[in-house]
């Protein structure tokens, strides 16, 4: 048994010592960052349809769904590429506290869109009474893999290219890295409208960006941009 707790103190005393030995080495550490903005080839649109009042009369969501559907037919989109959510009284109990006031049922629809769409006639295609809101949801790019990978690592080469800098300041140059550290991401990119503002934030800005461009307007959706951080120390010579 003590042979058993001496081997333990000597092997704590060792990877103590080996900590000490790595932490006395001079470094420096400093965070580098790369940016990068892409054009989305792909979008995911969010879309809240819900019943209206005409001259009186209730159009039921069936119909208006039947409206919605006209609408992507006009545009060329397939209905394959959508994705229908629960409307709000599907659990009834739930339903009858939550909405027992409310006289106009909706429902959610998620729909994909590629370079193919002209999103500006969508847009205007979907400024009707049935259509509650919308939502840009998710933005991609076929290719966002390697194009993380680029920035990442133009993050770390500028990590190293301040550290070369400021130790040239002082008369010391770099010896290697010790360590790397990736930063938490920045949040991604997200865009909501309103009702009633749902073509001047999301039609008028396409037309401003496009610039009289008759051409598929998915073009001028927000840009996704790419934004990381690299953590790096680096041993001093």
């Amino acid at each position: 048994m003590k042979t058993y707790f001496l081997a333990a103190f000597l092997s704590a005393f060792v990877l103590n010592v080996n900590a000490q030995s790595i932490d006395s080495r001079k470094f420096i550490e400093v965070t580098g960052s790369a940016e990068m903005s892409i054009q989305p080839d792909e979008i995911e649109l969010e879309i809240v349809i819900a019943e209206y009042d005409n001259e009186g009369k209730k159009v039921k969501l069936d119909d208006v769904q039947g409206e919605f559907y006209k609408v992507l037919k006009k545009n060329n989109i397939d209905t394959k590429t959508l994705s229908l959510e629960s409307t709000n009284n599907d659990w009834y109990w739930w339903y009858w506290w939550s909405y027992r006031y409310a006289s106009y049922r909706t429902k959610t629809i998620t729909l994909k869109l590629n370079s193919k769409t002209n999103f500006l006639k969508l847009v205007e295609s979907l400024n009707d009474k049935w259509t509650q809101s919308l939502r840009i949801s998710k933005t991609t790019h076929n290719e966002i893999q390697r194009l993380r990978k680029e920035v990442k690592i133009e993050a770390i080469k500028a990590a190293k290219a301040k550290a070369a800098y400021l130790l040239e300041g002082v008369g010391e140059e770099i010896k290697g890295l010790l360590s790397a550290e990736e930063l938490p991401e920045a949040s991604a990119n997200n865009y909501w409208y309103g009702r009633q503002n749902l073509l001047s934030n999301v039609s008028n800005s396409i037309v401003s960006n496009s610039a009289g461009d008759s051409g598929n307007a998915i073009e001028n959706v927000g840009q996704i941009k790419l934004r990381y951080e690299i953590k790096a120390k680096f041993e001093i010579k």
